[in-house]
């Protein structure tokens, strides 16, 4: 079973509006969670108690205390110590960590596999989302690969019209709820094409659509401390499929010869 709180993150499309508020309350301030009694968080939440002992079984606690124990054992950031390179370093370990508990190394070689055999790659992606698709289609095309990234909802409609069976989109979104790309992936299904979900939850419209379902960590627990940084898992996603499609020796010579070329490029 999951830690609690990836738990709570990928059920989260799941709950009930009641449910949300105690799952977005827990999410951002686990560590109030540890001396909280069960009627003052029912109050904080504006729910009754029965609602939170529901909730506690719907994410896998037997009952509250139970609840309580697994998301402090879920936080398992260090000590702080006042300085801000640490408690920095601490977050990021505990939202690789996170994401660790939530990749599954198959679905990471199969993303690559049905990269690597795409006629087309298209990536579909709005606001923070789209610069890492960005990202993603600039390290493609270094290793050989018909690739483009789409950040409006024009330019992905118009794209998923075109599409065929042959080709894959990389759809990217946190909430697997982004209208825009709902409606561009749909279309791309409906011409066949398969797709790939990168997101921090089930049971969305996205990940219903999706063939092939990648899941990340939602940063969500740490905004609280200042932390905006809502592509970093999904950043450790796309590094781990890019590493996978770095092992192909085509690929790898592929990204040699662009490396190369760029490098050229500066010197004229």
């Amino acid at each position: 079973m999951l830690p609690m709180l990836q738990q709570i993150q990928v059920n989260y499309h799941a709950l009930s509006a009641a449910e949300k508020r105690i799952a977005d309350y827990v999410m951002s301030a686990p560590e109030e969670l540890a001396n909280i009694h069960i009627k003052d968080l029912a109050a904080k939440c504006s729910v009754s108690v029965a609602t939170i002992t529901r909730f506690c079984r719907k994410v896998g606690a037997a009952n509250f205390v139970e609840f309580k124990m697994s998301v402090r054992d879920s936080i398992r950031t260090e000590e702080e110590g006042g300085e801000l390179i640490a408690e920095m370093e601490s977050i990021y370990k505990a939202i690789i960590g996170g994401s660790r508990e939530l990749i599954n190394q198959d679905d990471i070689v199969q993303a690559a596999t049905l990269l690597e055999n795409a006629n087309r790659i298209e990536i579909y992606g709005i606001g923070s989302s789209g610069l890492s698709g960005q990202e993603m289609k600039f390290r493609l095309m270094r290793m050989g690969m018909r690739v483009d990234c789409h950040i409006d909802s024009h330019t992905m409609v118009m794209n998923a019209s075109l599409l065929t069976a042959a080709d894959v989109v990389l759809a990217i979104s946190n909430s697997g709820h982004t209208v825009d790309i709902q409606e561009a992936v749909a279309l791309a299904k409906e011409n066949g094409a398969t797709v790939i979900l990168l997101t921090n939850h089930e049971h969305t419209p996205l990940s219903e659509m999706a063939d092939l379902l990648l899941l990340s960590f939602s940063p969500k627990p740490f905004y609280a401390r200042g932390f905006l940084n809502a592509q970093l898992s999904i950043v450790h996603v796309l590094d781990l499929i890019s590493l996978v499609l770095a092992q192909n020796k085509e690929r790898a010579e592929a990204r040699r010869k662009t490396l190369h070329a760029l490098s050229q490029l500066k010197k004229i």
